[in-house]
């Protein structure tokens, strides 16, 4: 009997024989792994790693609203914590965009400055990265609205109909409206309204060296306020004494993290308080402002004994962080251009970290702590 005679395809040897199908097979696996890259570089865009920050100062508001006396309310918290987030990638993704020259110009970047770097690579294109801060923007303006309409019904006791119609639904978002924490509103909007004009014309505050007060009132200022009011907290003496500090801190934060970025910020005329003092007098002025803080400032504000021991608790850090610092020409020295706006971002989020330590022993033992002044 003769052999079976095999196929073309069969005896192909070299693969051309049901090429297609291998090819196909193996696009596939390709084109998924570009996806999942392309998603991972949309992901790096909004560089998630400085969330904490949010987190931990909206917990310092969450935490004097409760020393005050308030209820506090989980739910409302979340809601409120992912309003913040949103907002926070928003803010990130439209500064990628709007800070495109400078941050290509920028060659003395490290891990931690000089935005996502991802609009670099062209792997994303530079208009994606609006795109998605308008997106973020929408869903931060509905977290925000479902904020507003809980402390309506919680706080304000405002009554849900039994059905829901064209009758009904307006006048339910009319009584929403009526009991809505209004200075809250105003504050959240504020937010939208620096975030936007940090980066993008007619303003663009972060390049007309209002980069540092504009981040350290978003983060350090706004951020607990908003989950202080939202918990039906007030916002008196005590609370703006409290954030003195983490407002100082947070905009010296913002100073040295602009130091190896200074050059290609002169470069694409993005005016910075580095570009206009140098990088050696933005040390100067680092040493000084903490020398007032902690030699002074942390003494005479009428803090409670829990609140000044969490504001020098991580003062090890500092000492340590501000000799490095005060190395010669330590932007020029790549090791250090990446560990020093690290280790000043983990010192922010340790002393706040720190302050909510503080607030929640107060809060616990408030009869045992009163503001010393």
């Amino acid at each position: 009997m003769a052999p079976r005679t095999r196929s073309a395809a069969e005896t192909d040897v070299s693969g051309k024989g049901n090429s297609a199908p291998h090819r196909e097979a193996d696009k596939a696996p390709t084109a998924t792994r570009s996806t999942s890259a392309q998603l991972l570089e949309l992901i790096k865009l909004g560089r998630p790693k400085f969330l904490f920050y949010s987190l931990a100062c909206h917990l310092v508001g969450v935490l004097i609203a409760a020393q005050q006396g308030r209820s506090i309310d989980l739910a409302s918290a979340v809601a409120l914590q992912a309003t913040i987030w949103l907002t926070h990638l928003m803010t990130h993704y439209v500064n990628d965009y709007g800070d495109y020259e400078a941050d290509m110009a920028n060659e003395n970047a490290g891990s931690w400055t000089g935005g996502s770097k991802v609009l670099r690579t062209g792997t994303i294109q530079r208009g994606t990265a609006l795109l998605m801060g308008l997106v973020l923007l929408v869903g931060a303006t509905l977290a925000g609205a479902t904020c507003v309409a809980r402390y309506a019904i919680l706080r304000e006791h405002v009554s849900l109909p039994d059905t829901y119609d064209l009758e009904t639904v307006p006048a339910l978002l009319a009584e929403i409206l009526r009991a809505a924490p209004w200075p809250f509103v105003a504050f959240g909007l504020s937010t939208f309204a620096v975030a936007f004009a940090y980066s993008l014309p007619p303003l663009r505050l972060s390049a007309n060296a209002l980069g540092e007060i504009c981040v350290s009132y978003v983060l350090t200022f706004v951020t607990p306020v908003v989950g202080c009011l939202l918990q039906d907290g007030q916002i008196d003496h005590h609370f703006l004494v409290i954030l003195v500090p983490i407002f100082m801190m947070n905009l010296n934060r913002m100073v040295i993290m602009n130091i190896p970025d200074r050059a290609g910020d002169a470069k694409a005329q993005k005016i910075t308080s580095v570009v206009l003092i140098g990088e050696e007098k933005a040390v100067h002025l680092n040493n000084g402002i903490y020398i007032w803080i902690y030699a002074l400032l942390l003494h005479q504000l009428p803090l409670t004994f829990a609140e000044r021991c969490a504001y020098f608790a991580p003062l090890p850090l500092r000492f340590w962080q501000s000799l490095r610092i005060n190395s010669p020409a330590w932007w020029h020295n790549r090791a250090l251009t990446d560990s020093i706006p690290f280790v000043e971002s983990l010192y922010i989020l340790c002393s706040v970290s720190c302050l909510c330590v503080g607030l929640a022993y107060d809060f616990y033992f408030s009869p045992l702590s009163s503001p010393a002044h």
